[in-house]
């Protein structure tokens, strides 16, 4: 019934109007983590081109501002804004430079880069890249670790299996502490018979600060993602100052900006708590981003949604469908 009624409602401009006039009054956050080339799909990530077709969409209809703006003009005149657009990227990578921004500046749009710093510096991997690292790259055909006190084997004959395999491995760090999450995976690596580069390859790769200066200075906001990306429920109280406040001061140090948005590593249910929000406010961001639930809004825990390659689906998001499904959702709970 859902992919129908989405069917219906895509197929015509006034219809997608119509849409956005009825459950669209809110801004529109949009989540992206990594890009590729033109017409390259890879799970997780948005290709130039499809990112270039988003961008020509938005700007038939909508306002792109920052983070930032949005949540400024929240705090002036006690309501969000309509009409707009916020983009927001997460992380560091170097895609978003390579293949994002030079779209974003054919368009003269700004965005949102939040930045886990120990990254850009050189001095860290993000978690989740050092297990597809070791799971693609081995030569086994098979990986056997124990979880919780289980032996856990499953195959890698094939990039399917490897998913499967990450897909099951990054589910379960994300459950563990810190620390722990560390350990498990240099288990894994040591079972795969993987030694990690100092520093993560091209693939992985962040931009670096001279980039960052370059799109801040082209209408990009550069945010706070951290020092090290930890899920900030699942380390120590005593480390959150370091992790959040930490972040925000070497930003400001190495662009010589206010930082003023933060972006909680993970933001699933869980993830963040009221110690941490606690912390974020305390560090003098004025807001920040957290999860997908469309119906509740906070300025410390602004929802976002989604991106894919998949056009009808970023319509249906972009003219306020998406909206529609969590007010049913919550009716249903009601």
């Amino acid at each position: 019934m859902r992919q129908h009624l989405k069917r219906t409602l895509i197929s015509s401009r006034l219809l997608l109007k119509l849409l956005n006039r009825i459950f669209g009054s809110f801004p529109k956050v949009f989540v992206y983590h990594r890009f590729t080339p033109p017409g390259v799909s890879l799970p997780h990530r948005v290709n130039a081109e499809t990112f270039a077709w988003q961008l020509d969409v938005i700007k038939k209809d909508f306002d792109v501002i920052t983070l930032q703006d949005c949540i400024a003009r929240y705090m002036q005149y006690g309501r969000w804004p309509t009409g707009c657009v916020v983009l927001t990227v997460d992380d560091g990578y170097s895609d978003m430079y390579q293949w994002a921004w030079p779209e974003l500046t054919k368009r003269k749009l700004p965005a949102t880069f939040f930045v886990t710093t120990g990254f850009v510096d050189g001095n860290i991997w993000l978690w989740p890249d050092r297990l597809e690292y070791a799971l693609y790259l081995t030569t086994l055909s098979s990986c056997s670790v124990a979880v919780d006190g289980k032996q856990v084997t499953l195959s890698l004959k094939n990039e399917h299996d490897r998913y499967i395999a990450w897909k099951f491995f990054s589910d379960y760090c994300i459950c563990c502490k810190d620390r722990q999450r560390l350990t498990f995976i240099k288990q894994i690596e040591a079972a795969l018979e993987i030694e990690l580069p100092l520093r993560p390859p091209h693939e992985y790769a962040p931009v670096t600060w001279e980039q960052l200066r370059e799109m801040k200075a082209g209408g990009v906001e550069i945010g706070g993602h951290t020092v090290h990306h930890p899920i900030l429920s699942k380390i120590d109280t005593d480390m959150l100052d370091l992790e959040i406040g930490g972040c925000k001061t070497i930003l400001e140090e190495r662009l010589s900006a206010s930082i003023k948005s933060f972006c909680y590593p993970n933001s699933g249910p869980g993830d963040v708590n009221d110690s941490v929000i606690a912390a974020v406010a305390r560090a003098g961001y004025i807001g920040a981003v957290f999860g997908t639930n469309l119906v509740i809004w906070d300025r410390y825990m602004v929802p976002r949604m989604g991106v894919s390659n998949d056009r009808a689906d970023f319509l249906w998001k972009l003219y306020g469908g998406e909206s529609l499904s969590f007010a049913r959702q919550s009716a249903k709970m009601n």
